[in-house]
């Protein structure tokens, strides 16, 4: 079927553009609406001491910083000061105790000197200053007892440099100077002044190392892994005293109503999603199936769909994810619409339900490749069964979703296998769910699917038994017009399936005054000898009424009502007006009257119906009809019909015309062949 032309503008309310704006504008209010009462965390008022009245689990899976904070800053604290030891001040110092005693032997052998020249030159040692009395001291002091007080310094430095000495130690070991040359056997003004001295020089050989300490800690917090708190986890439970951490984990979530604003941001923020995702939605259409976005019923059409569908999804989803039908839409656009459509839907809905479940990954994956591959396989289908296969289809993609996300995140087998379970169930779901509501949207909207057509083509339909029974002439020529305009309507690109359905029911008006009718007088007695010519036209008009009439009232589309209607146009029922004329003067015989007050054909359809009518009662009529004849026949019925002005009004072209003529030539050939003359019938000749 010809999905272009499955949905097209019906009336000015259509076409008009504040229509357009309200369908789409409703669809997104609507939306919108759902997601913000499914999608959106419940916010809650609560401070610190305050009781819970209710059980607060996490909506998703979060870090809990506040914690994953507190055990790396234990972490850090249990990392120890890093030191690092200078060598080079034991050395260091050990050179200038030597530098300050050699001075002083430099200037106890100057006996020219006088006490301050000696006292001026030893004060000039920035590393080692002593008082006067110190310097008199040692300047007058024995050569042994000097060497002591160096041997005593030195010994006393580097006992405590190899011990190692931090800045913080320093007035420690100060202590431990004096005492240490406090206790020395021989106590002399001497010992004092090497206190002093090794109390001046002494300086720190171990330093904190900065650097290497902040490293260590680094290291320390990296191998602390974050703390993950998961979906569903117990944030608060009722009767709970709350606490800090739980209230900053509800502002994490965004589920604390504050000042700041949390819950107007997330509103927002929704809002601008889904409103992007509308915008390109809407582009697609515009761009790509412009015969969507021309037709308001088309439009309002999709919204309904994508409607009805996403609140069946929203309802089903507190039992399983995976069972949501959210493929459906896709189905069923697809099928009254168009594919491309479908598609494009399909993404939106995918979107959609991200926001529903938290964004699954499993799911979007399913429910966008299960779309699309339903959609490919519903786009031609001319049977509902092929539905099913589509459900079967998005069952198989479900189930393969979720076993490779469940082996991604190591699922638990028993999650797992019931997620499987769902998915299937969901695959199965969508298709009976399809078929169950496209009868209501074909119905509602007016749609004609080619699963409907098939319908109406059965012989068991009501009105098709009816007519076998009560005008079996007419059902057999009705059968022969389907397979003309069948055939015509494959050469010229027009609805098929449309044009046979069309073809049987054309004449079901005849079923009022089925023995007024030329097929169904079983005898050659012929009912209109016995009435006038007006009254037997004005019999024979009526059937195209009559027709509509029991079309509406056994609910058949409104396309093959159309072409109930438009199937002889506003022709002129010739047999009964030249005997019209021939009876009375053809001044007294009004032509209109014994015209059909029918609209022309409107679609290729009607005329390709129109004119396969004509054709096959045209033939029928013939006593020896050849092939040469046929064809001669055909193309009188036609061109008669194009000088009728019938044509004008459809799309059918000239060539067209000569694809429709040699269709119905082939199509009668094979109906009304020469045959063969069997023995019997020669030796009774």
């Amino acid at each position: 079927m010809d999905k272009q032309k499955k949905l097209k503008p019906v009336n000015a309310w259509t076409n008009n553009n504040l229509t357009k704006a309200s369908v789409l504008v409703s669809m997104f209010l609507i939306i919108y609406i759902v997601l913000i009462i499914t999608a959106a965390p419940k916010q809650y008022i609560l401070n610190i001491g305050d009781i819970a009245d209710i059980d607060i689990d996490a909506p998703a899976n979060m870090v809990d910083k506040a914690a994953t904070e507190i055990k790396r800053k234990e972490a850090e604290n249990m990392v120890q000061p890093i030191y690092r030891v200078d060598l080079t001040v034991q050395i260091e110092l050990e050179k200038q105790i030597n530098l300050f005693f050699n001075q002083l032997e430099e200037q106890r052998i100057l006996e020219e000197l006088s006490i301050e020249q000696k006292l001026e030159s030893l004060g000039n040692n920035p590393a080692i200053v002593l008082d006067k009395e110190d310097y008199v001291s040692l300047l007058n002091c024995s050569q042994q007892d000097l060497l002591q007080v160096k041997e005593n310094v030195k010994y006393l430095i580097n006992q405590i440099l190899n011990e190692r000495l931090s800045e913080m130690q320093i007035e420690t070991k100060k202590e431990e100077i004096a005492d240490f040359f406090s206790k020395l056997p021989k106590r002399s003004k001497l010992n004092d002044v090497g206190s002093k001295i090794a109390m001046t020089i002494i300086k720190p050989n171990l330093f904190y190392d900065e650097t290497e300490t902040n490293l260590r800690k680094s290291e320390a917090r990296a191998d602390i892994d974050e703390i993950l708190i998961k979906k569903g986890t117990r944030i608060i439970s009722k009767g709970q005293e709350v606490n800090s951490q739980q209230i900053q984990l509800l502002k994490a979530y965004g589920l604390l109503k504050d000042e700041s604003g949390n819950g107007l941001r997330i509103i927002l923020s929704y809002g601008a999603l889904i409103m992007v995702s509308m915008i390109i939605f809407c582009l697609y259409i515009w761009r790509f199936c412009p015969n969507i976005w021309t037709s308001n019923s088309a439009l309002l059409l999709t919204s309904i769909i994508i409607v009805i569908i996403l609140l069946i999804a929203v309802g089903t989803r507190h039992i399983s994810f995976y069972i949501m039908p959210i493929p459906a839409c896709a189905f069923i656009i697809t099928i009254l619409a168009d594919t491309r459509i479908a598609i494009i839907v399909n993404v939106l809905m995918t979107i959609i339900v991200g926001f529903v479940t938290d964004f699954n990954n499993a799911l979007m994956i399913s429910v966008l490749l299960g779309g699309i591959l339903g959609s490919i396989i519903v786009s031609k289908t001319h049977h509902r069964s092929m539905v099913i296969y589509a459900g079967l289809a998005v069952a198989f993609i479900n189930a393969l979703s979720i076993f490779s996300f469940g082996l991604i995140n190591n699922i638990e087998t028993k999650s797992f296998i019931y997620d499987v379970s769902y998915g299937i169930v969901g695959g199965i779901f969508t298709s009976v769910l399809t078929i169950g509501l496209l009868p209501f949207f074909e119905s509602v909207f007016d749609i004609i699917t080619p699963m409907k057509l098939l319908e109406l083509s059965n012989p068991n339909q009501p009105l098709l038994r009816r007519l076998l029974i009560e005008a079996p002439g007419t059902y057999y020529h009705s059968i022969l017009v389907g397979n003309l305009s069948e055939a015509a309507a494959e050469e010229v690109g027009a609805n098929a399936l449309l044009c046979r359905v069309g073809s049987y029911y054309h004449d079901i008006g005849k079923l009022k005054r089925p023995y007024f009718f030329k097929e169904n007088q079983l005898t050659q007695e012929n009912l209109h000898d016995k009435i006038s010519p007006s009254l037997s036209a004005s019999i024979i008009i009526s059937h195209v009424k009559d027709g509509i009439e029991t079309g509406k009232k056994y609910k058949l589309p409104s396309k093959v009502i159309d072409i109930i209607g438009q199937h002889h146009g506003n022709t002129l029922v010739a047999y009964f007006y030249h005997k019209a004329i021939a009876s009375q003067s053809e001044d007294s015989v009004e032509e209109d009257k014994f015209r059909y007050p029918s609209l022309k054909p409107q679609s290729k359809e009607a005329a390709i119906v129109m004119l396969a009518d004509s054709a096959e009662a045209y033939i029928r009529s013939l006593s020896e009809p050849t092939k040469d004849g046929v064809e001669k026949g055909v193309r009188k019925i036609l061109f008669e019909k194009i000088n009728d002005n019938q044509l004008s009004e459809c799309s059918l072209t000239l060539r067209d015309i000569e694809s429709i003529v040699e269709a119905f030539v082939k199509v009668l050939a094979g109906i009304f062949h020469e045959r063969i003359e069997y023995p019997e019938n020669l030796k009774e000749d």
